[in-house]
């Protein structure tokens, strides 16, 4: 094959528009041809490749052992089933309805106190937020 014939299926694969049968010819041209232009050196490596691409072997992988099931495991699943219902329950009979008057205030001041404390923290996250926002809108106008 001469090189004007080259040249242009090498533009043509290039800017993506070679068909199977050119890039055939383009692997047979740089398996086959000893003597290629400096310039072309790095296209025979990358058709160099699909010849020796079937001789390169990987080693075996190892296959890892699945847990067997054993008895244990299923006793210990059942003890943790037993815990949890258990432990709602004791939960569920430990109600505020037993409570007096000023322990249930107490509580909602507290409980107050604490919300107060995570919206201040939350509203610091927003502040940065809002940065983020200004930013992308930035950006937005500079790619525009």
């Amino acid at each position: 094959m001469e090189s004007k014939a080259i040249t242009k299926l090498l533009q043509k694969y290039d800017a993506g528009e070679t068909s199977i049968q050119e890039e055939i010819q383009l692997r047979q041209y740089f398996s086959a041809t000893d003597q290629i232009p400096l310039k072309w050196m790095s296209y025979r490596a990358f058709f160099g490749y699909y010849s020796e691409a079937p001789k390169e072997s990987f080693p075996e992988q190892r296959t890892t052992k699945s847990i067997a099931f054993q008895p244990w495991m299923a006793v210990a699943a059942m003890v943790a089933i037993v815990l949890t219902v258990f432990l709602t329950r004791m939960e569920n009979q430990n109600t505020i309805t037993n409570s007096n008057p000023e322990d249930l205030d107490l509580a909602f001041e507290q409980f107050q106190t604490n919300i107060k404390w995570v919206s201040n923290h939350l509203n610091k996250g927003t502040e940065q937020i809002a940065y983020l926002e200004y930013w992308n809108t930035t950006t937005q106008k500079l790619i525009k």
